[in-house]
């Protein structure tokens, strides 16, 4: 590596690193230098087929893998089985399958020759390997929407309940508890446009790819968050107008 970094063009060097590097795409990368600086080298043109006939072996085990797991609404085939290889990764990735979201990312950054591109996917593959050394546990994007979701409604549930004096039961058609499902919901769409993941809403609501539009993200995040803000807001103001009439001793609520 010291060789080549001095010397771009040590024809030498590159053909030891071909056969030295661990990982499958670098090695390709070292005999495409060396085809690029001799492309007379025989040996080094045979050697390259071969790595990239195994590197095709593996990605047709990844595209397998992909294409025996189940599909729960045969509606959606084309949303939850998409032809793009970094999509396909993406949600390999979702679903706690990191080896083969690595094999897909890495195959792509070897066939790439766009720059941008190639340093994007290299961080996709630097992110994943990060969470697979740090044993990072899989979470299931529903397990991620439902304790998002619960958030907000137990913040909104502890205020209701102070304001209340603690004593629901005297106060059962207060607005407060009216208010409680639409904080539900407009968590619930938060969480939803937070979580990259193929959920339903986007498919049998909005008519979306499995993942949403950033378009319909934000104004799926947008109205939950109006929502909150209006809902919390009838809090905020309920305690200013108690505020206002507030006496000592307190008069009955």
């Amino acid at each position: 590596m010291q060789v080549v970094e001095v010397d771009s063009r040590n024809e030498l060097a590159w053909m030891w690193l071909s056969g030295l590097m661990d990982d499958l795409e670098d090695r390709i990368i070292a005999c495409e230098n060396v085809l690029t600086i001799n492309p007379e080298n025989h040996k080094i043109q045979l050697y390259l087929n071969d790595l990239k006939q195994s590197q095709n072996v593996l990605n047709a085990r990844a595209m397998e893998s992909i294409q025996r797991q189940p599909v729960a609404d045969t509606r959606t085939t084309k949303e939850t089985s998409p032809r793009d290889p970094l999509r396909m990764a993406e949600y390999l990735e979702q679903d706690g399958k990191y080896n083969e979201a690595l094999e897909i990312y890495k195959a792509e950054a070897a066939k790439t020759k766009d720059v941008q591109t190639f340093d994007q996917i290299y961080k996709q593959i630097t992110r994943v390997e990060n969470a697979m050394a740090e044993k990072i546990k899989y979470v299931s994007p529903q397990s991620s929407i439902l304790r998002l979701t619960s958030t907000l409604p137990l913040l909104y549930l502890s205020l209701a309940l102070v304001q209340v004096g603690l004593n629901p039961l005297k106060h059962l058609f207060s607005y407060l508890w009216c208010a409680f499902p639409l904080v539900i919901l407009a968590s619930f769409l938060i969480a939803v446009s937070e979580i990259r993941s193929r959920h339903v809403i986007w498919h049998r609501v909005f008519r979306e790819h499995p993942d949403g539009s950033t378009f319909t993200r934000l104004l799926v995040g947008g109205m939950g968050w109006i929502m909150i803000v209006v809902l919390f807001g009838l809090i905020l103001l309920d305690s200013l107008n108690r505020l206002a009439i507030f006496k000592i001793p307190p008069s009955l609520y």
